[in-house]
């Protein structure tokens, strides 16, 4: 017997003893999963178990299954241990203890790099836009930044910077800017990171980071909380142009500057070498 077919004859043996009968949508996911419907399962369960505000074990754990097995979706093994991880932070759940064991299982077969990943992304959030990407600085140095934060590589040494944003956000692609000082030989490199954010009283907010790549280090240099708002979480076609929020160049006196173009938030500050 598989692993999913353990899953979901332990799923139906219990089923009576939870609140999964009252939720609908769970329970019109459980019994496509027990036809063989997995594509039927995987649309019932893939909004509930992902959604960002669930608490919905049983559809967690369901659709956990899922993608361990890649059916009713492409097998995603790192999305499996996210929902494992979610499932199992549940305390009341009757199904903490098996998604802890199964995710565990998970982790040996793959190492804590992975893991990592695993436990940012159940923290993060599954629609968080942010695809990963790595820039390249001069020979033998480039930086990546993904979910997890930044991993900057200087001449074969890799140095990790970790850094995320809250519940549910949403990235925008991060922005590289390359500026040469007045007269200077060395250029700088700077990593803009802005992401919408859930805030309270403002509904969403798209929160701006500055970072400088120096070396082997990023160095945080500027943030602004709320460049713009929105009442609900923008989709990501409605994504703005960074260009038109904020703008880094060099001043009348050739130093690089950050300038906040937006009515109301306009402020501006030279960046002092590092």
């Amino acid at each position: 017997m598989t692993r999913a077919r353990h899953c979901l004859v332990a799923l139906m043996s219990i089923g009576a003893a939870t609140n999964m009968t009252a939720q609908s949508g769970t329970a019109d996911g459980l019994i496509a999963l027990a036809r063989g419907d997995y594509n039927a399962a995987a649309a019932i369960l893939k909004p509930i178990a992902e959604s960002d505000t669930s608490s919905d074990v049983p559809a967690q754990f369901l659709m956990a299954t899922l993608y361990e097995s890649g059916r009713g979706v492409p097998m995603d093994r790192l999305h499996a241990c996210a929902l494992y991880n979610r499932a199992a932070n549940n305390p009341e759940s009757l199904f903490g203890e098996q998604a802890m064991r199964l995710m565990r299982t998970l982790w040996r077969a793959h190492d804590n790099e992975w893991f990592a990943k695993c436990q940012v992304l159940a923290n993060l959030g599954f629609d968080h836009r942010l695809e990963p990407v790595t820039f390249d600085l001069a020979s033998g140095h480039s930086i990546e930044w993904d979910i997890t934060g930044a991993t900057v590589t200087l001449q074969g040494r890799i140095t990790k910077f970790p850094w995320r944003a809250s519940r549910g956000a949403a990235y925008l692609p991060p922005v590289h800017t390359t500026l040469r000082s007045g007269g200077s030989p060395f250029p700088r490199h700077f990593i803009e990171v802005l992401a919408w954010q859930p805030s309270p009283g403002r509904g969403w907010a798209l929160n701006w980071n500055l970072f400088e790549v120096v070396r082997d280090h990023v160095v945080h240099i500027e943030s602004d909380d709320a460049l713009l708002t929105r009442t609900e979480r923008p989709a990501a076609i409605e994504a703005p142009d960074p260009r038109t929020l904020v703008a880094l160049r060099l001043s009348g006196a050739g130093v690089p500057e950050w300038v906040i173009r937006v009515a109301g938030r306009e402020r501006r500050a030279t960046i002092p070498s590092r």
